[in-house]
């Protein structure tokens, strides 16, 4: 098997400069798109360490992993949103359009629920499923704004690695075999 493609670059975004890294699979059209974020003390850099991105891309999926606005090789980069308090979904979405993500899965740690959660909202037809873990700002929301949310039923993707599938916005979680 050829090693997977990594590349890292930057891209602009409300006049915002965003280092990010991706990693594609080598030898054929990636199955779709994994958009990784980070917490307050991670970065992009926390994934390729982790082998996540190549792991992703050995199993056919393009990942890309970008650093958050004043974090990581983005901190040069103001935040839209002071930290704790959601940043508009366009944000996010200005983000997918910037690295032609097309709908993608989402996950999103702690901090980056800043981020997501009003993407999530706002934008879900940009998200294949969203995975959230343990993410800041969802008291920010109404039980009625989450209500709004649905899942495709039928668009079913196994995540490489683990044991569970995402459908629709939500994962499904299945307990370790």
């Amino acid at each position: 098997m050829a090693a997977p493609q990594l590349t890292e670059s930057t891209i602009t975004v409300e006049s915002q400069t965003l280092f990010y890294r991706q990693a594609q699979p080598a030898q054929q059209a990636p199955k779709l798109t994994v958009l990784l974020l980070h917490g307050i003390r991670f970065s992009s850099d926390t994934w390729l360490q982790l082998q996540t991105l190549a792991m992703l891309a050995e199993n056919g999926y393009r990942a890309v992993a970008i650093d958050l606005p004043g974090l990581g090789r983005s901190k040069d980069a103001v935040a839209p949103a002071p930290v704790g308090q959601p940043a508009p979904g366009t944000f996010l979405k200005a983000v997918s359009e910037a690295l032609c993500l097309g709908p993608a899965v989402v996950i999103s740690p702690s901090l980056s629920g800043m981020y997501s959660l009003p993407f999530l909202l706002q934008h879900n037809h940009l998200l294949k499923a969203y995975v959230p873990v343990a993410p800041i700002c969802t008291e920010k929301f109404t039980a009625e704004q989450y209500a709004q949310i649905k899942g495709v039923p039928g668009q079913e993707e196994q995540v490489p690695g683990c044991h569970w599938k995402a459908q629709g916005a939500f994962p499904l979680c299945r307990h370790p075999r």
